[in-house]
C-alpha cells in the first residue's frame, strides 16, 4: 500500500519533519511544483499559498479531518486537499489536486485515509515487533543459555570497561575465578542434567549475593567469575568467603550432594592489563584447588 502510494502519479506525497522542512516527496509532486528539483530540507510553507494562511502540519487533528490548501506555485486557483498521518515522529502528507469537484476528491480521499490508517497501524506494530526481537537477540548474544548470565564474551567486555574506568578514575576494581570443585564427578556420577542443576543452583545463588553493579558469568563448563568495580581485594575476598559458605548450603541434589567451590581473588593493578588480572585470580583459584579445595586464596 505504501509502495502505491509513493509511487502513484496521482497522488502527492510528502515526508515532512518536526522542523517543518521536507525529508522526501514523490516524483508526482516534485513534477508538478518543482520541476523534478531535489526538494529535500525545503521548509513546506516555501509550497503553500499565504492565503491560506500558516502551514500546520501537526497530526492531531489533520489526521481526522480533509485539510485544503492551494500551492503557490500552482495555477490560478488550483487547490489540493490533503490528509496528515503521524509516521514514527514525522508527518506523511497526501494529496491529490481538486481538478473534479471537491466532494470527490474527499470520498477518495477518506478511502485513503482508512487504508492508510490501518498501515501505520500496521507499521507501529512492526516496529514494536522488531524492537522487542532486537533486545532479546541482544539478550541472548550476552549471556549463557543454561545459566543466564553474562558469557564469556560480554564478561571479558565488561572487564575491559571496567578497567578502563579504573585507570582513568584511579577507581579499585577486583574479580573473582570460581571452579566447582570435583564437577566432573557430578556429571559421571549424577549424569549431565544433574550436573546442569548444580550449575543453576550455584548461578543463582551468585546472583543473589552480588551488588547490582556486580557481574557474574559464566566462563566456560564449571568455571565462574564475578567482576566486582570500586572493590578493594579485602572486600572480595569476604563476598569469596560468603560465597564459598553458601554453596555448601546447596543441595540442587537433595541430601546426598553438597557443592563446594575454589576461589581465587585478585585486584587490579595500574600497571597491567585485563588478561594478566585474570591470570593472577585464575593461579590464586589453582591454588586453592591444590590447598585442599573449598577455600578462597587471593593474590597480593
Amino acid at each position: 500500500m505504501y509502495d502505491y502510494v509513493v509511487n502513484s502519479g496521482r497522488l502527492l506525497v510528502l515526508e515532512v519533519g518536526r522542523d517543518g522542512r521536507i525529508i522526501c516527496a514523490n516524483g508526482a509532486f516534485r513534477s508538478r511544483y518543482a520541476g523534478f528539483a531535489d526538494v529535500r530540507g525545503e521548509p513546506i510553507a516555501h509550497f503553500f499559498s499565504d492565503e491560506d494562511g500558516p502551514v500546520d502540519i501537526e497530526p492531531g487533528e489533520a489526521q481526522k479531518k480533509t485539510v485544503a490548501r492551494v500551492f503557490r506555485a500552482a495555477a490560478e486557483g488550483e487547490r489540493c486537499l490533503f490528509h496528515a498521518y503521524p509516521l514514527d515522529g514525522h508527518t506523511l502528507l497526501i494529496g491529490e489536486v481538486a481538478e473534479s469537484g471537491d466532494h470527490e476528491v474527499v470520498a477518495r480521499m477518506g478511502n485513503l485515509t482508512l487504508d492508510m490508517s490501518r498501515l501505520v497501524r500496521d507499521l507501529r506494530r512492526a516496529n514494536r515487533d522488531l524492537a522487542r526481537v532486537n533486545a532479546l537477540n541482544e539478550e541472548l548474544a550476552r549471556t549463557d543459555g543454561l545459566t543466564r548470565l553474562a558469557n564469556r564474551r560480554h564478561f571479558l567486555e565488561r572487564l575491559e570497561s571496567g578497567v578502563a574506568q579504573a585507570r582513568s578514575r584511579q577507581h579499585r576494581l577486583s574479580i573473582l575465578m570460581i571452579d566447582l570443585d570435583h564437577f566432573k564427578r557430578v556429571n559421571d556420577t549424577y549424569g549431565h542434567a544433574a550436573g546442569d542443576r548444580v550449575l543453576v543452583a550455584f548461578a543463582d545463588l551468585l546472583r543473589a549475593l552480588v551488588r547490582v553493579s556486580d557481574l557474574p558469568g559464566r566462563l566456560g563448563g564449571e568455571e565462574f567469575g564475578l567482576y566486582m568495580f570500586d572493590t578493594s581485594l579485602d572486600v572480595a575476598m569476604k563476598v569469596g568467603e560468603r560465597l564459598r559458605a553458601r554453596t555448601r548450603e546447596l543441595q540442587p541434589l537433595g541430601d546426598d550432594f553438597r557443592p563446594s567451590t575454589s576461589i581465587g581473588a585478585a585486584e587490579w593493578r595500574a600497571t597491567e592489563d585485563v588478561d594478566s588480572l585474570i591470570q593472577r585470580a585464575d593461579a590464586a583459584m589453582y591454588r586453592a584447588k591444590e590447598n585442599g579445595r573449598n577455600r578462597v586464596v587471593a593474590d597480593r
